[in-house]
């Protein structure tokens, strides 16, 4: 196996079946059977998520909306059901 610039390190990790022929599936797709291709897509995004939620917590209270911006936000965004049962 060719030696991957910048250095790696070797994981051993238990998955639920269901979700280890989900990744599998994806590898096989996009990276032509690449599984730690997929795991670094995953981490990459797992790391985008941390910096936001830092950079909303460096705000402090001014980064949180009110129920009513949260609310308006979620319409904006269409996560929120306006019709009535």
């Amino acid at each position: 196996m060719k030696k991957r610039p910048g250095g790696t390190t070797h994981l051993s990790i238990s998955l639920p079946t269901e979700e280890a022929k989900i990744l599998k599936r994806r590898a096989k797709r996009a990276y032509g059977g690449n599984v730690s291709r997929v795991v670094s897509d995953a981490i990459r995004y797992i790391a985008y998520e941390e910096g936001r939620d830092a950079l909303i917590a460096s705000f402090g209270s001014k980064g949180r909306p009110t129920r009513d911006e949260a609310r308006h936000l979620d319409e904006d965004w269409g996560l929120s059901d306006n019709k009535s049962a």
